[in-house]
């Protein structure tokens, strides 16, 4: 027969209900106006690990599309450590571990199901885990997890209203910080080729000058521009012209290194940023570029789309007093120069990979 709890029992029990409360909140306005992603996760984690002793505290966020953003934002910039405890995995394996649960799951015992969740350096010293959904925009898009050496912390049987509350709480605070870093995000990129757009590049030039000048080291800049882009336009329709102008964007992006900024300046043109590069190295990284776009056609539905583009080159070391005008003037003339000596386009063969 069950006891009939005391008074003091029963003040002590809402004390510490008292207490988890508090420090429920007290996370919740730590993390509630986080700016970033990558923040948010490292803030979340660091807190309820401290707040409440947990030895294990890591998120699974599934690959899903909604969570395209999330996973953009979090790319390469995470440490080591942060990678430790950030588990990426595919979403019909979460959801098939989960059932789809939108509730508190609490085990100490078949672990196996939930290995997928789990990263490998955590996964044998698990003597019991709680797996916490996080929710956005109605949909499951992954889960914050604890976990415990001990058998009996997260014992199936437990009440789970509090955990539930940090579900809620966590996800909430995660959907208002993707919004935030979403509208940043859109503020300084191009909607269609995610490429910093021009207004970012000026500002980026502007800090890029003055780094040049403080150090004494050049600053190159590329004026690109596309040679077929409206004879493809015109013939295939704007979605093959997008698929172009990304195509092209991409290419940037994997043949420039770490420290180089590429933008989209305007319709189909781009700028590159090259610190610590003289118009001599601008030009190999523009040679090279045109060079691998001439060899390496845009599959377009079955037909191979040759992409070609001119370029103007100029480094700080070539202007008397370099600003972001002279910079951009004096590229864009060499632009025009190299545009100028081509042999025109005579048909749409041309720009078609018939071999």
């Amino acid at each position: 027969m069950s006891t009939v709890p005391t008074v003091e029992a029963l003040i002590e029990r809402a004390r510490k209900n008292e207490d988890i409360a508090r420090r429920l909140f007290d996370i919740e306005v730590a993390i509630m106006n986080i700016a970033h992603c990558a923040d948010f996760f490292e803030q979340l984690l660091s807190l309820v690990s401290d707040r409440f002793n947990i030895e294990h505290v890591w998120v699974s966020l599934t690959d899903s599309p909604v969570n395209d953003h999330i996973l953009r934002s979090l790319k390469g910039d995470r440490d080591e450590e942060q990678k430790a405890v950030l588990h990426i995995m595919a979403t019909m394996d979460f959801l098939q571990a989960t059932q789809s649960s939108r509730d508190p799951i609490l085990t100490n015992c078949d672990f196996k199901k939930y290995r997928s969740l789990t990263p490998a350096a955590i996964y044998s010293q698990l003597g019991s885990m709680a797996i916490l959904p996080l929710v956005v925009d109605g949909k499951i898009i992954g889960s914050l997890n604890l976990g415990d050496s001990s058998s009996e912390r997260y014992e199936p049987t437990k009440d789970s209203f509090f955990l539930k509350q940090l579900a809620v709480k966590a996800s909430i605070s995660l959907a208002g910080v993707s919004i935030r870093e979403k509208i940043s995000f859109l503020a300084t990129r191009d909607p269609l080729t995610l490429l910093h757009n021009r207004r970012e590049m000026e500002g980026s030039l502007d800090q890029e000058l003055s780094r040049s000048r403080r150090h004494h080291n050049p600053l190159a800049l590329v004026f690109i521009d596309c040679d077929d882009f409206k004879l493809v336009n015109d013939t295939y329709g704007h979605d093959c012209g997008d698929m172009y102008l990304k195509y092209v964007a991409n290419k940037l992006l994997d043949m420039t290194r770490k420290d180089d900024m590429v933008f989209r300046f305007a319709g189909d043109e781009f700028v590159l940023l090259l610190p610590n590069q003289n118009t001599s190295d601008a030009e190999l990284i523009a040679g090279r570029i045109k060079d691998y776009l001439s060899c390496h056609s845009m599959d377009y539905k079955g037909l191979q789309v040759s992409v070609s583009i001119s370029y103007g080159s100029i480094s700080t070391d070539q202007l008397v007093d370099p600003n972001c005008k002279t910079l951009l003037k004096a590229a864009d003339e060499r632009l025009y120069e190299m545009k100028k000596h081509k042999p025109p386009k005579c048909s749409l063969l041309d720009v078609l990979d018939l071999h």
